[in-house]
C-alpha cells in the first residue's frame, strides 16, 4: 500500500516539474520579445552620428538617414530637423529641404542657419525675390554683415534689377566706407552713373559724379582722363589741368595723364611749362619718346615766339652775363608772371645756393611752388621758412594752413597716427581749434578709443554750450559704446526739453530704432515693447514703430496685445500688405486658423497675382487642416484640404493628406480619385505614385500595388524597408501555402498525454481561399485521421478590408475525432471598425452524440492591436454548455510578427485544436489562459509557438490542469 502511494507521489512530482518547466519556457519567450521591443536608439545619438559622418566623410546622404531616424524619435527637435534640411540641400533635394526648413522656421522663427540654407535653395531654384526676403530677415538680426549685403546685391543683379542693386551698394558703402572691395563696388556705380550722364549730355552732373568717385578711389587712371575730357568740353582748362596734376600726384607713372597735360599746355601755348615737365620726366626716366617730345615742343615754342620776345633777349643776355641784375630781375619776374615756372625755379635755385636763408628768395620760391601746385615743393620751402622765422605771423599762418590741410588728407586716407598730433597742436589755435577738435573726436571714434572720444565731446559741449551738434554726437558716441540705455534716455530728455527742435526728434527716432535692433539681438523684448510704444505715441503714423511693437509682443507670446497693435496699425495703414500679412500670421500663432485663412483670402483677392501671398494662404490652410486632424475632426480637415486644392490644384502634399483621411475612413475609391486627379497635374510624381500603390494594397489589389510602389525611390534610410515591403507584396501574389502543425497536450492529475499533427494546403484566389487539411493522432488503441476542407469567400465590394465574408468547413474522421463535422460562419463589418461573426457548428461525436454550437463574436483593430471576443453556446441534445473566449494580438514594428494572449471560461473547452477531446472534459467548469509568438522568417515563411493552460474543476475540491504546446510552420510558394 505504501509503495503504491509512493509511486503516485513520485508521478505527481514529475508532472509538477514538467508544468514548471513549461511555464519557464513561455516566460523566457515573452521576455525575449519584450526586450526586442524595448531596444531603441536615442535621437541625440543619431544626430551626433549625422554630424560626424558629414565632418569625417562629407556623406550627407548617410547624415540625412540618421537625421530622419532621429526625427522619428524626436519629431519636435528643431536642431535635428534644421540639419536634415541642410543635408537635403547638399543632396540637391531642394523642394524637400525647403519644406523641412520652412517647418523649422514655423516652430522656431529666430533661427538664422535655416534662413541661410533657404537663401541658397531659393537662389538655386531662381526664386530670387524669396531669397531677398530671407536676406532682409537676417539683416534685421545682423545688420552689419557684409556677406549678407553682398548676397542681397548679387540677388538683385540676378534679377537684372540694377536700380535696387546700385541703391544697396550705396547703402553698403555708407556702412563700410573703408572696405576696399566695397569701395571699388561703389566706385563702379559712380562711374556707370557718370558715363550715362555724359552720354545724355548732362556734363555738369557727370563732373560731380567723377569728383565723388575720385574721393573714393584716387588711383583710377580712366576716371582722371574722363574728368579731364569733360572739363575740356566745358571749356574749363584750368580745372582740366588741376585734375591732371591730381592724377599725376596719385599716379606719377601714368603716361596717358602726362600726355594729356602736355597737350593742354600746348593748346594754351604754355610751352615753357610743357617743356619743363618733359625735362623733369626725362631726368627721372630717360627715354627716346621724351627726348623726341622735348625737341618737338621746343620747335613749337620757337615758332611761336620767333625770337622776338624780350624774355628771350634778356635770357640771352643773362646767359652771357650772370651778374646783370636787370636781366636777372626781368627774367625772374617775367617767368613768374608768364608761368615759366621751370625758368623761375632754376633762377631761384641758383640764387639760393649763395643765400640759402634769404627770406625774400624763399618766399618767391614758395610762390612759384604754389603757382605750380607742387605740394612737395610748398611743404619743403614752407617748412624751411617756418624753421628760420617761426614768429613771422604770415609764415605761421601759411604753415598752419598747410599742416591742417595735410592732416585732413591723412585723416581721409585713414592715417590717423600721422594726423592726430597735428590736430592736437592746432586744437588751441583760434582759427583751427574748433575744427581740429572735431577731427580729434572723429579719429578717436574711428580708432574706437571711446573714453578719449567721450572726454573730447564733453569738452566741446562745455566750450560750445547750446550747440546741438555736440549733444547729437554724444548720443551717437553712447550708441557706438553700446550704452543704448543712456543714449536713449539722453535723446528722450533733449526731445522733451526742446520739443520744437526737429533734430532732437530725428535723433530720438534714430536712436530708438538702433536701441531696438540692439535689444533684438539680445531678446530684450519687454524693453523693445516700451520703446516702440513710445515711438508710436510720438508718431502714430510710424509704420516701423508699429512693426517693432508688434514683433516684440509676438516674440514674448503676447499675441492678443500684438493683435491689438496690428488692428491699430491697420486703421492708419488699411492697405498695407505687410501689416495684413502680419495679422494673418498672428491669428495663426494664436491658433485661430479660420481667421488667419480669412485674412489671407482677402489678401489673395486684392493681390491675385502675388505668389507669395497665395503660398502663405496655402500654408495656413494646411495648418488649419492639421489642427482639425489633431483635434479629431477629419471632416473639417477634409473640407479644408479640398479648398487648398481649389487654390493650388497641383499641391501634392494637400492631395496626400486628403487621401490619408479617406484611407483612415477606409473610403478607398475616394482616396484613389484624389490621388489620380493630382497625378493629372503632377505627372509621374513619385510620392503620388507611391500613395496610389498603398491604396491598391489596402484594396487588396497586390499586383497593382506592387507595380506602383516599385516606381517609388525611397530615402536612403528607408531603402531596405521599401525593398522588404516589395518582397511582402510579391509574397501576397503567391497562390499556394503549406502549413505543418504539432500539438502536444499533457495533464498533471490524470494520465493524459496526447499529440496531434496537422498538414494543410491552401490555395488563394481573387476572393476565395480553399483549404485542405489532414489531422493525425496516434493512440495505444489505434490511429485517428481526420480530413477537412475549408472555403473562405469574400463578397465583392469596393472596400476590400471591410468586405463581408463567410467560412465553411466540412470534415470526416475514423476515430478519436468527431466522425463528421460541419460549420458555417458569416463575418460582416459594422460601422467600418468592427467585424461581427455569426455562425454555427455541428459535430457527430465518436459516441454518436450530436454536438451543436452557436457562435457570436466581434473583433476590432486598433493600430497594431487586434482584439477578438466570442460567446459560444453548445448542446449535446441533453445539456447546454457555454464558453466565453477572448484573445488579442500585438503586432511588432514590422507589422507582421505578433504576440498573442488569450483567455476563456465556460463549461466546455471549445477550441478547434482540441476537437479530439470534446467529450473528455465536457460539463466541467474550466478556465484557460494562453500566450504565443508568431514570427516571420521571411515574407513567405513564418513560425509560431502557442502555449495554453487549462484548469478543470472536476468536483468541488478537485481540479485538473492541462498544458498544451502548439507549434506551426507556414510557407507560401
Amino acid at each position: 500500500m505504501k509503495t503504491r502511494q509512493h509511486q503516485k507521489l513520485k508521478q505527481k512530482t514529475q508532472l509538477m516539474n514538467k508544468r514548471n518547466t513549461f511555464v519557464k519556457y513561455i516566460c523566457c519567450i515573452i521576455l525575449l520579445v519584450m526586450c526586442s521591443m524595448a531596444y531603441a536608439q536615442g535621437s541625440d545619438e543619431y544626430f551626433k552620428m549625422a554630424k560626424e559622418v558629414v565632418k569625417e566623410k562629407g556623406n550627407f546622404a548617410k547624415a540625412a538617414e540618421y537625421c530622419e531616424k532621429a526625427l522619428d524619435l524626436a519629431p519636435l527637435d528643431m536642431d535635428i530637423k534644421e540639419y536634415l534640411g541642410k543635408c537635403y540641400m547638399e543632396l540637391g533635394r531642394l523642394e524637400e529641404a525647403r519644406i523641412v526648413l520652412l517647418d523649422v522656421l514655423q516652430h522656431s522663427p529666430r533661427r538664422t542657419d535655416a534662413r541661410h540654407y533657404l537663401i541658397n535653395i531659393e537662389t538655386q531654384t531662381e526664386r530670387y525675390a524669396s531669397a531677398v526676403c530671407y536676406v532682409n530677415e537676417l539683416l534685421e538680426i545682423t545688420p552689419y554683415s557684409k556677406t549678407l549685403w553682398r548676397r542681397k546685391i548679387n540677388l538683385y543683379n540676378l534679377m537684372d534689377n540694377r536700380v535696387e542693386a546700385n541703391r544697396e551698394i550705396r547703402r553698403l558703402y555708407q556702412i563700410f566706407p573703408n572696405d576696399p572691395e566695397i569701395k571699388q563696388m561703389f566706385n563702379n556705380v559712380l562711374k556707370e552713373d557718370a558715363l550715362k550722364m555724359n552720354k545724355d549730355g548732362d556734363l555738369n552732373n557727370a563732373v560731380k559724379q567723377y569728383q565723388s568717385a575720385l574721393m573714393v578711389t584716387k588711383d583710377d587712371e580712366e576716371m582722371y582722363l574722363n574728368l579731364i575730357n569733360l572739363y575740356l568740353k566745358l571749356g574749363n582748362t584750368n580745372e582740366a589741368l588741376n585734375t591732371a596734376d591730381m592724377g599725376l600726384y596719385h599716379l606719377p607713372g601714368s603716361k596717358e595723364i602726362f600726355n594729356k597735360k602736355i597737350g593742354i599746355l600746348q593748346e594754351q601755348h604754355r610751352y615753357q611749362e610743357a617743356i619743363a615737365l618733359v625735362q623733369e620726366q626725362q631726368k627721372k626716366a630717360p627715354s627716346a619718346y621724351n627726348s623726341n617730345l622735348l625737341i618737338y615742343l621746343t620747335a613749337e615754342a620757337a615758332r611761336y615766339h620767333k625770337n622776338s620776345d624780350p624774355y628771350v633777349l634778356y635770357g640771352q643776355l643773362y646767359d652771357r652775363d650772370k651778374g646783370n641784375d636787370e636781366a636777372h630781375d626781368y627774367l625772374l619776374s617775367t617767368a613768374i608772371s608768364r608761368g615759366y615756372y621751370a625758368d623761375a625755379l632754376a633762377i631761384l635755385e641758383q640764387d639760393l645756393k649763395s643765400n640759402p636763408n634769404d627770406k625774400n628768395l624763399l618766399s618767391k620760391q614758395l610762390l612759384v611752388y604754389e603757382l605750380l601746385g607742387n605740394k612737395n615743393g610748398i611743404r619743403r620751402t614752407l617748412g624751411r621758412l617756418y624753421e628760420l622765422y617761426p614768429s613771422d605771423s604770415d609764415i605761421l599762418a601759411k604753415y598752419n594752413a598747410l599742416a591742417f590741410e595735410d592732416a585732413k588728407v591723412q585723416f581721409t586716407e585713414q592715417n590717423y597716427n600721422e594726423a592726430l598730433p597735428v590736430f592736437i597742436r592746432l586744437s588751441e589755435n583760434p582759427d583751427y581749434g574748433k575744427s581740429a577738435k572735431n577731427y580729434i573726436y572723429s579719429i578717436y571714434m574711428a580708432k574706437k578709443n571711446y573714453v578719449q572720444a567721450m572726454d573730447m565731446i564733453e569738452q566741446q559741449i562745455r566750450e560750445n554750450p547750446g550747440e546741438q551738434q555736440y549733444i547729437l554726437r554724444k548720443i551717437d558716441l553712447l550708441a557706438a559704446m553700446e550704452d543704448y540705455a543712456n543714449a536713449y534716455e539722453m535723446a528722450r530728455q533733449y526731445k522733451e526739453q526742446y520739443p520744437d527742435n526737429p533734430e532732437y526728434k530725428y535723433m530720438f527716432k534714430d536712436i530708438s530704432v538702433a536701441y531696438i535692433k540692439y535689444l533684438n539681438e539680445r531678446e530684450g523684448y519687454a524693453t523693445i515693447r516700451t520703446i516702440a510704444d513710445e515711438l508710436v505715441a510720438e508718431d502714430p503714423y510710424n509704420l516701423l514703430a508699429y512693426n517693432y511693437a508688434i514683433g516684440a509682443r509676438i516674440s514674448m507670446g503676447q499675441y492678443a496685445e500684438a493683435m491689438e497693435m496690428i488692428q491699430a496699425a491697420l486703421v492708419k495703414f488699411p492697405d498695407n500688405k505687410e501689416m495684413r500679412l502680419k495679422e494673418a500670421g498672428v491669428y495663426s500663432q494664436m491658433g485661430e486658423h479660420e481667421k488667419a485663412v480669412a485674412a489671407l483670402q482677402k489678401l489673395t483677392a486684392d493681390y491675385p497675382y502675388n505668389h507669395d501671398i497665395k503660398g502663405s494662404l496655402v500654408e495656413e490652410m494646411m495648418l488649419q487642416a492639421k489642427a482639425y486632424e489633431d483635434a479629431g475632426e477629419p471632416f473639417q480637415a477634409k473640407a479644408v484640404y479640398h479648398e487648398v486644392l481649389l487654390v493650388k490644384p497641383n499641391d501634392t502634399l494637400a492631395a496626400i493628406k486628403l487621401a490619408n483621411i479617406y484611407i483612415a475612413r477606409q473610403e478607398y475609391p475616394e482616396a484613389m480619385k484624389v490621388i489620380e486627379d493630382s497625378l493629372d497635374l503632377n505627372k509621374d510624381n513619385p510620392e503620388l505614385l507611391y500613395k496610389k500603390g498603398v491604396i491598391y494594397e489596402l484594396m487588396g489589389d497586390f499586383r497593382r500595388a506592387r507595380e506602383f510602389q516599385s516606381k517609388y525611390v525611397p530615402p536612403a534610410h528607408k531603402y531596405e524597408e521599401h525593398k522588404d515591403h516589395l518582397a511582402y507584396l510579391d509574397s501576397q501574389l503567391l497562390k499556394n501555402q503549406i502549413n505543418i502543425s504539432y500539438l502536444k497536450a499533457t495533464a498533471d492529475s490524470i494520465f493524459v498525454h496526447t499529440s496531434v499533427a496537422t498538414l494543410e494546403y491552401l490555395r488563394f484566389a481573387r476572393r476565395n481561399t480553399f483549404i485542405a487539411r489532414a489531422n493525425y493522432a496516434a493512440r495505444p488503441t489505434g490511429v485517428g485521421v481526420q480530413a477537412e476542407a475549408d472555403w473562405y469567400h469574400t463578397f465583392k465590394t469596393e472596400f476590400y478590408k471591410t468586405a463581408p465574408y463567410f467560412i465553411a468547413n466540412l470534415g470526416f474522421a475514423n476515430q478519436f475525432f468527431p466522425k463528421f463535422k460541419g460549420a458555417l460562419s458569416l463575418f460582416s463589418p459594422v460601422k467600418k471598425v468592427y467585424m461581427v461573426e455569426l455562425g454555427g457548428k455541428f459535430a457527430r461525436l465518436p459516441d454518436d452524440r450530436n454536438f451543436i454550437t452557436g457562435v457570436l463574436g466581434a473583433e476590432r483593430t486598433f493600430d497594431r492591436l487586434w482584439v477578438n471576443a466570442k460567446v459560444m453556446v453548445m448542446s449535446d441534445t441533453e445539456d447546454l454548455y457555454n464558453s466565453f473566449f477572448a484573445q488579442a494580438r500585438f503586432y511588432m514594428q514590422n507589422e507582421k510578427d505578433y504576440v498573442t494572449a488569450m483567455t476563456s471560461i465556460g463549461t466546455a473547452p471549445e477550441d478547434e485544436k482540441l476537437e479530439f477531446q470534446i467529450d473528455t472534459f465536457l460539463t466541467y467548469v474550466n478556465t484557460m489562459v494562453g500566450a504565443g509568438y508568431f514570427h516571420h522568417l521571411s515574407h513567405r515563411t513564418s513560425f509560431g509557438v502557442l502555449g495554453n493552460w487549462y484548469n478543470y474543476r472536476v468536483n468541488d475540491n478537485a481540479y485538473v490542469n492541462q498544458y498544451n504546446l502548439f507549434l506551426t510552420i507556414r510557407t507560401k510558394f
